[in-house]
């Protein structure tokens, strides 16, 4: 046992064959090596199985080797759990034996008991399992009356944010070419910053991924195609309405774009303090204008 435990538990550190060696322990009737070179090995439940037959201490702490898997450290208690009422019958050892261990409750050895044995005799345990139950319905409750308050909140927050409304002045100008803002398209954000279509476009074409500018001139190409009128047809009203339920489609996936956040106060403006003001492949060529 000094030797392996000085090797320690993990199988591809060990300076020995485990295989080699759980057959020489097994031959020599070394048990409690055994057990180790189990656990060792990954075995676990053969390890508890294993560790009954020795000691049931020596059973308790290999059930409690595999921390990460709880519901395999469970079903290893419960092989414990009924050794110990199956040996000892007696129902003040199996309440201690529950009170080592928080996986197990008095409903899970309560099938292990014979069919004799009245519900008297675990009274006092029942009646603080169903009190832990409560507790944790009650907690439950709780969560569930927070998470409805926030729900409502939210909706609340939405419903009001789809009335909100801001006025635009004649005198009022675009924050990228400082040009009267109702001279064109626009974009209008909550934080009364408005930008031209196209001056938001050119503005935010720097900050965009490749795979995403692609996307918004496509898109851009579809919308002022759409846009041009057709000479020589007027169109049937099904055929105007289809055109511009395509359009609204478009419309509404470059707003989302371009406009989820305003460029001067959302978190492109904030990304953007790392970046330099001159990019590495124009350093040179702008260096040289200054001489």
């Amino acid at each position: 046992m000094t030797y392996l435990q000085f090797q320690g538990e993990d199988p591809e550190k060990v300076c020995y064959d485990l295989k080699y060696a759980l057959r020489l322990c097994t031959e020599h009737g070394h048990q409690r090596a055994c057990v180790f070179i189990y656990t060792t090995m990954g075995l676990h439940e053969e390890a508890v199985d294993l560790a009954l037959k020795v000691d049931v201490e020596l059973a308790k702490v290999s059930a409690d080797r595999p921390e990460a898997d709880e519901p395999l450290r469970k079903k290893l208690w419960l092989r414990i759990a009924r050794c110990v009422v199956e040996q000892e019958g007696d129902i003040g050892a199996t309440m201690r034996f529950l009170r080592e261990c928080d996986l197990i409750k008095v409903e899970d050895v309560l099938p292990f008991f014979p069919d004799f044995v009245t519900i008297d005799h675990f009274k006092d345990a029942i009646c603080a399992s169903l009190g832990a139950y409560n507790r944790h319905i009650e907690a439950l409750r709780c969560e569930m009356d927070e998470a409805a308050a926030a729900a409502r909140e939210a909706r609340a927050d939405a419903q009001a944010f789809r009335d909100r409304y801001a006025l635009v002045r004649g005198a009022d100008k675009c924050a990228a070419c400082a040009y009267p803002i109702l001279t064109r398209a626009f974009y209008l954000f909550p934080c009364r910053h408005a930008f031209h279509a196209d001056c938001l476009l050119a503005e935010l074409r720097p900050y965009l991924s490749a795979t995403k500018r692609q996307r918004v001139d496509d898109l851009s190409s579809r919308l002022s195609t759409n846009r041009e009128p057709e000479t020589g047809s007027t169109g049937s009203p099904a055929a105007s309405g289809a055109l511009q339920t395509r359009q609204d489609h478009v419309k509404a996936e470059l707003d989302e774009l371009l406009a989820d956040e305003c460029l001067y106060c959302g978190n492109r403006m904030i990304r953007s303090i790392s970046k330099p003001f001159i990019e590495a492949e124009g350093y040179e060529s702008e260096m040289q204008s200054w001489v």
